[in-house]
């Protein structure tokens, strides 16, 4: 199992912000008469509000030169669910599919796939686009203000890193001889009418030699019906 890349030691930001403050004394020592402080504060002030501006006006430019952009900000919830089934495609569901039982099963049997370095295993445990569409989104917080976000943004803001992560997954992780001591998820979960979502799931791992380690591999676990599976795969490596 390949560790996270530690963050700088504590001396790093010591030193760092050492020769910050050094630099902005020797900054203020070399500073003109109060007056010309006041106007470069002035000065300053305004120059990053025109930046800001000019920021927040290139990039309103870039959005409406997208399809969609006028007609799509209106459209209802109801509206913009129908467009996204119909660009996922397949037929409506009424279950979660190629889950497991409970969550225990679930993250044994995902450890399982791990180890072999079984990717179509682990594919199978996560949930899909259609699943998404007619189970997850239309009982999210995603569907009414202040969080209401068109289901297409939602999928794509857990897809993408869910697919970044799977790929790091199975390439660092897959295949490697370890065996799960135990696992612990968030003590609260999250209700979402018939979902309920488990967040912050860690799971403590042994080595070969007897070494230990602790590693996040998955986003939120979801149950529905009785049937659990992964929302992603978005995970530390």
């Amino acid at each position: 199992m390949m560790p996270l890349t530690p963050w700088p030691r504590p001396g790093a930001f010591a030193a760092l912000a050492a020769l910050l403050l050094a630099v902005g004394c020797r900054n203020a020592g070399d500073a003109p008469s109060g007056a010309r402080d006041a106007s470069a504060t002035r000065t300053a002030a305004r120059d990053s509000l025109v930046k800001d501006s000019v920021a927040r006006a290139r990039q309103d430019s870039i959005n409406r030169t997208r399809p969609g952009y006028v007609i799509d900000s209106i459209l209802p919830v109801k509206e913009t669910l129908r467009r996204f089934r119909r660009a996922v495609g397949g037929s409506p569901v009424t279950a979660l599919a190629g889950g497991s039982a409970s969550r225990d099963k679930l993250v044994h049997r995902f450890m399982n796939a791990l180890v072999a370095g079984d990717s179509l295993e682990l594919r199978a445990m996560a949930v899909d686009a259609r699943e998404f569409a007619d189970l997850i989104y239309p009982e999210s917080p995603s569907t009414k203000p202040p969080y209401q976000q068109d289901p297409a943004l939602v999928w794509r803001s857990i897809q993408n890193p869910s697919a970044s992560g799977f790929k790091r997954l199975v390439k660092r992780a897959g295949g490697v001889p370890v065996k799960l001591a135990k696992y612990a998820c968030d003590s609260t979960p999250t209700t979402q009418g018939k979902n309920t979502l488990w967040s912050g799931c860690l799971l403590s791992l042994v080595g070969e030699h007897g070494d230990t380690s602790t590693h996040r591999f998955f986003g939120a676990i979801v149950e529905r019906d009785g049937q659990f599976k992964f929302m992603s795969y978005r995970n530390e490596f």
